[in-house]
């Protein structure tokens, strides 16, 4: 029987705390390696002592079999409900089952659907879609909770999102409290977890960046295909570029994160066959084990898989992971690089190193995550100039920077050299570029790129449509320094025949602000305005180009105060759209 480390007593008396006030969910966020699946069991055991009845649901059947003989290792008496596991057994006071088992069962009325649970535990609670009440985790939550209405929930999970950053703790999510905050940073600063070590060679990376991500939140898989495809060659080159770095550091085994089934079977072929597996959705469990036996002991080296081992597996003599993939998720992002970061007493493992062969480090560089700050700022190219300056931190910045990496008082700097507004009236919180939706609040977030309609989307204020009458562009000085500054005045009539007088302006005073200024402004309003391009800096010549520019039929804004911010424009030949 092991015995609780004292952050994971503590924790567990946090959990204890928060379901004794109230029957609200319980959220308890413990790191990868932080031993989410002992705290589990000190619960659950104190649930069996006082002779009460508890559910633990988890996603897969590794994870089933892995958490249920952590809790008999404890002393517990527990039995599984997992049809992958061949067992729908309901007799001890604990039952470990997955969800899609426990719903079948709750559905055809067994045994299972009128137990009276009183606490359901969910391990990798960031998997539960409490948006969507059809989901298993909500139906089956649900059930019990009509069978017992007292019945408690606790979530645990390493990260406290979903997907691509959308929260699950607080007001409008499943999960009110959360306890633990056991966090990666303070394993690794503790000595619980490995260091981690990012690399990039700018050599050996396969450019995902223009494979589009579908309303689901998934790549497409057939844009996928074509590139892996058109980058077979690449991938070899990896392969050996991987098999030398393994060589030469003499390193224990690597997890390899391949896009497709086709990919996986491709980086199999290139690496050495007796050293070597693949595990699938599809590979049997006995397979599976064999492989994973055959790496703890050191004779596989080489693991292949999509995303199926981001979870439930735990090999902690493997010190390295490469990535042959692109991370939509932040979440699936954080998971795979906890698979290397356990301690080995057995190899006295002492780091760990993570490879990024398709840019996944840059695309999820805009997050306040301090292990992804730290993987951006080890593998920036140092031959790359840095010539935008934080205004607020001093930070010097790559012209591609979308977010500063600067740091304050050992927190990440909060400026955006780009963002998305959320146009919440409650929120207004900046997001990055890229995000389909506000990771404060959820709101959806408007794309410039895409004809909108003008109704209210998930509670946003509206935004209103103006005919534009007139307009006046002129050149001033700047207050504050030698610069110049572009204005912009649209004199406006709304729907209801009110006039309205819409301002903007630019100042191209820093390479970043040039190219703002060109691509949501020259490029919009001007028919030539690849002539105007190498002249930004040239006060005249902006005088001159002022002469040429096209005005917008209408315009399209949101109002802040007494002012109003333009969030597109349409001109009369064709739709153009801008976000000022």
């Amino acid at each position: 029987m092991k015995e609780l480390r004292p952050y994971q007593k503590e924790a567990v008396n946090e959990c204890w705390e928060a379901l004794r006030k109230n029957d609200e969910p319980v959220l308890l966020l413990a790191s990868v390696g932080a031993g989410k699946s002992l705290m589990l069991a000190s619960i659950l055991l104190s649930m069996q002592s006082a002779g009460k009845r508890a559910l633990c649901l988890v996603n897969n059947a590794e994870l089933v079999r892995n958490n249920c003989d952590t809790f008999r290792e404890q002393g517990g008496n527990s039995s599984i409900y997992c049809a992958a596991l061949k067992s729908k057994d309901v007799s001890a006071p604990v039952v470990f089952g997955t969800p899609q088992s426990v719903l079948n069962g709750i559905n055809k009325n067994e045994e299972i659907s009128n137990v009276h649970f009183n606490i359901i535990v969910v391990d990798e609670a960031h998997a539960i879609n409490h948006i969507n009440d059809r989901t298993g985790f909500m139906r089956i939550l649900r059930h019990y909770k009509q069978q017992y209405p007292d019945m408690r929930l606790l979530g645990a999970t390493g990260t406290n999102y979903r997907f691509k950053g959308s929260r699950i703790v607080g007001e409008g999510c499943l999960f009110k409290t959360q306890v633990g905050n056991i966090t990666t940073e303070y394993l690794i600063e503790r000595g619980f977890l490995v260091e981690p070590n990012f690399k990039v060679d700018r050599e050996y990376i396969i450019d995902f960046s223009n494979v589009k991500i579908k309303q689901n939140g998934q790549f497409d898989s057939k844009q996928l295909e074509v590139v892996v495809s058109e980058n077979a060659r690449l991938t070899e080159l990896i392969c050996k570029q991987l098999i030398h770095i393994m060589e030469s550091q003499s390193r224990f085994g690597v997890f390899i994160f391949a896009t497709t089934k086709k990919h996986a079977l491709e980086i199999l072929s290139h690496l050495p066959e007796n050293e070597s597996g693949l595990i699938l959705g599809e590979t049997p469990q006995e397979e599976r084990e064999r492989i994973l036996n055959g790496a703890r002991q050191g004779n596989i080296r080489y693991i292949v898989n999509i995303a199926i081992i981001s979870v439930g597996v735990d090999v902690p003599p493997f010190d390295t992971i490469a990535y042959l993939r692109p991370t939509e998720s932040l979440v699936l992002l954080v998971q795979t690089l906890g698979r290397a970061l356990r301690l080995s007493p057995s190899t006295n493992k002492t780091e760990a190193l993570v490879l990024d062969f398709a840019g996944n480090i840059e695309r999820h560089s805009h997050w306040d995550n301090p292990i992804l700050l730290k993987a951006l700022v080890q593998t920036e190219d140092k031959e790359k100039p840095k010539p935008i300056i934080c205004p607020k931190c001093m930070q010097n910045n790559t012209d591609t920077a979308r977010r500063c990496i600067g740091m304050q008082n050992n927190i990440r700097c909060d400026y955006f050299f780009e963002f998305k507004e959320c146009l919440n009236s409650t929120c207004n919180e900046k997001n990055d570029i890229a995000a389909r939706h506000c990771h404060a609040c959820q709101a959806e977030l408007i794309d410039p790129n895409s004809k909108l309609s003008m109704k209210k989307i998930n509670g946003i204020e509206d935004l209103y449509e103006l005919s534009v009458l007139a307009a006046k562009y002129g050149v001033s000085n700047c207050a504050t320094s030698s610069n110049f500054r572009i204005n912009c005045m649209y004199q406006c009539i709304d729907k209801k025949g009110k006039n309205i007088v819409v301002y903007e302006n630019y100042t191209p005073s820093s390479d970043k602000a040039k190219r703002v200024f060109y691509g949501q402004f020259i490029k919009k309003h001007c028919n030539k305005s690849s002539n105007w391009y190498n002249h930004i800096d040239d006060r005249g010549k902006m005088v001159d180009m002022l002469n040429y520019v096209n005005t917008p039929d209408s315009i399209f804004v949101v109002k802040e105060g007494e002012y109003y911010k333009i969030k597109k424009k349409v001109f009369n030949e064709k739709d153009n759209y801008c976000v000022a």
